[in-house]
């Protein structure tokens, strides 16, 4: 039997990237976390995403108000 393997579409992976960036970055505010870790996992995910995924991930990053 075939294993079907679900692909994302863009948009989720670019949801689940943000979701995933948001999280971390709470984690840091708290103290929970360090920096060098963040910045190394999150580069690695963002290589794993399709660039169309990356181009709408940074879009939702950078329309973030603090």
């Amino acid at each position: 039997m075939d294993a079907m393997v679900q692909v994302k579409d863009d948009q989720e992976a670019a949801n689940e990237y943000f979701e995933l960036y948001m999280s971390l970055r709470a984690a840091l505010r708290e103290g929970k976390i360090e920096t060098t870790d963040v910045e190394e996992y999150l580069a690695y995910k963002e290589r794993m995403l399709p660039k169309k995924a990356r181009e709408i991930a940074q879009e939702m990053i950078l329309s973030i108000n603090d």
